[in-house]
């Protein structure tokens, strides 16, 4: 029987993150292939039958149980070809239970007796995250990216000074030698190096030549709750034009809560060098309501640029503030641009409530752009209310235009409501 554990990018990814004791077999992914690796084996010896129940116990997270009926295998049948299997799910179930010590225990004697084993990788990962000393300086030695990553987040919690310097060494050494270990070791820094980690921090932001390097330091920098960085994550939008730096400085920018970094968004909204940055700082703003609207208003009223008004228009219509909807009913009515009064349309018809509706019946009564027209008949084809039922009723009755009469006629099948049908029924007669 064989026992393989495929280690992703993201899976080790999330180990480091949650700082999980163990994750490598307890998740449903995993327990599937436990299941197949004993549905591989058709014997109905008496050890067969005991690994198992097991099986049984992993999967149904009774780590006690587990680790008993585990352990009867191992002292009952020292000689089966599938100890190793054994010994590994053994120290599974242990550490599962908080004993790690224990669970160091038959993860070693796989290792030493079973050197070729095919559970050998699993167990030494297994170790390493256990912070099984002997195991993570091996774990950092070795060629096997994500064994480092994990070595060194355990180092960090047993010896926090030897770890920082291991990662200013890595940072030091080529990348290529180990894809993905750099960021993990910077992601790493930041949470665990404390005051420390800041400057290395920073160098890495302003000078890496590794672009995606200096965006894993930029965020990290945003999560760090240092009132001073605010300062040293603006020189850097000020000082680098490169458009993935000044994007990945603004969504750091946004995670901070102090008033100079909003102050800095709001600078960018205004008068940022292209669209895109001013559209990206109005929606961290709007995401996070950390604009007043009334200067939103202001902005958008000013604004010459289509894009940037359609973006601020996004931020009036997920407002709660009813200054917001009055102003994008003011767009939907008033706007010069149709693009402007089609996006106010979807957005205020998205509500579908009553009252909106109403206003829209308004709206295509003196309406005379038929693009617009159109546009606000959508708007009652989608809509569950009766009042745009029946407006599209009279519409299809009497509009003057027969492609409006056609049109609305669609949305009445459409609807599925009684009284529209009840209608088009009539019209055939």
């Amino acid at each position: 029987m064989k026992h393989v554990v495929t280690f992703r990018p993201v899976t080790i990814v999330l180990l480091l993150l949650a700082l999980v004791s163990v994750a490598y077999a307890g998740d449903d992914q995993e327990i599937a292939k436990l299941d197949r690796f004993v549905q591989a084996s058709n014997a109905n010896t008496a050890s067969a039958q005991i690994f198992r129940q097991g099986r049984d116990q992993i999967e149904a997270q009774n780590w006690q149980k587990a680790a008993e009926i585990f352990n009867q295998f191992i002292t009952g049948f020292p000689k089966n070809k599938d100890l190793d299997a054994a010994l590994y799910w053994y120290g599974y179930a242990l550490q599962k239970q908080g004993r790690k010590d224990e669970a160091k225990v038959p993860l070693i004697r796989l290792i030493d007796r079973f050197p070729s084993s095919s559970w050998r990788r699993e167990a030494e990962a297994l170790l390493v995250v256990l912070g099984e000393q002997d195991a993570v300086k091996r774990g950092l030695d070795r060629d096997n990216c994500e064994i480092k990553m994990l070595a060194l987040q355990s180092l960090f919690q047993a010896d926090e000074e030897r770890a920082v310097a291991i990662v200013m060494d890595a940072l030091k050494a080529n990348p290529t030698q180990c894809e993905g270990f750099q960021a993990a070791a910077v992601s790493m820094l930041a949470r665990n190096g404390g005051a420390r980690a800041v400057p290395v921090l920073l160098d890495v932001a302003r000078n890496n030549p590794d672009l995606k390097l200096r965006l894993t330091a930029i965020r990290s920098l945003g999560e760090q709750r240092n009132d001073q960085l605010t300062d040293e994550l603006i020189k850097i939008y000020d000082a680098d034009k490169t458009k993935e730096i000044r994007f990945q400085v603004l969504r750091a920018l946004a995670e901070r809560q102090d008033e100079r970094a909003r102050q800095k968004i709001w600078e960018i909204a205004r008068q940022g060098e292209t669209p895109e940055l001013r559209i990206e700082a109005i929606r961290r703003l709007s995401d996070r309501g950390r604009l007043p609207l009334d200067d939103l208003i202001k902005l958008y009223d000013a604004e010459g640029n289509l894009a940037i008004k359609q973006s601020l228009l996004r931020a009036f219509a997920e407002s709660k503030d009813p200054r917001a909807q009055t102003k994008v009913l003011d767009i939907a009515r008033k706007a010069d641009q149709v693009e402007l009064r089609g996006l106010a349309i979807r957005a205020l018809g998205d509500n579908d409530d009553e009252q909106t509706v109403s206003q829209f019946v308004a709206m295509y009564d003196t309406e005379q752009n038929q693009q617009v027209k159109m546009m606000l008949m959508r708007a009652f084809g989608g809509s569950k209310q009766k009042v745009a039922i029946r407006k599209l009723m009279t519409i299809a009755r009497n509009d003057p235009s027969v492609e409006m009469r056609k049109v609305a006629v669609r949305f009445l099948g459409q609807s599925k409501d009684p009284e529209a049908l009840k209608y088009l029924e009539e019209l055939l007669k």
